[in-house]
């Protein structure tokens, strides 16, 4: 058979699997081997974007997760949506990194009050997350911003900070990076 001719069956196979899943993607979208997407909600892969080699997401009913132009998930990240979860243009997540819109259970305090299960998350464009970095639900992340490895994101980032521990507290200003 003509490499060209297996090439494109591959490519078939790949695009019928991933229409399976309820995956919208763009042709020029890659997710490497052994990647784990699951539940009934929405991926949608933009041109460029990349999901890499044993990443794990689940996307829960009603929820959607965007992976705009040029976004890369990492190697072995774990990625749970429940409400939302929007990652900008030329943002790479590193490896073993942990995104979390969601508690997994309800809380109800003494005084009657409810715990929020679950809240949106939004990081901007050209963000860096350093390796195994944590971020929770409802947070905020700027455009330019720098996660350092094993920060635990709790609140909001802003844009061109760089943030390092547990909880997370910027401790510098980021030019760029590369």
């Amino acid at each position: 058979m003509p490499g060209g001719l297996a090439r494109l069956r591959r490519r078939l196979r790949r695009a019928s699997a991933l229409a399976r899943a309820g995956i919208r993607g763009h042709a020029r979208a890659r997710v490497q081997r052994g990647v784990r997407l699951t539940g009934p909600g929405r991926l949608e892969l933009r041109p460029g974007s990349l999901v890499r080699e044993h990443a794990r997401v689940y996307v829960g009913p009603g929820a959607t997760l965007t992976l705009a132009p040029g976004a890369i998930i990492g190697i072995r990240n774990t990625i749970n949506v429940a409400s939302g979860l929007r990652i900008g243009a030329r943002t790479e997540l590193s490896w073993d990194v942990e995104i979390m819109d969601t508690d997994f259970h309800d809380i109800d305090f003494a005084d009657g009050r409810r715990h929020e299960r679950t809240a949106p998350i939004e990081i901007g464009e050209h963000v860096l997350v350093g390796a195994r970095a944590v971020v929770l639900k409802g947070v905020t992340i700027g455009d330019g911003a720098i996660v350092a490895a094993a920060a635990v994101v709790t609140r909001d980032v802003p844009a061109g900070a760089i943030v390092a521990g547990n909880p997370a507290r910027v401790i510098g200003r980021a030019a760029d990076w590369r």
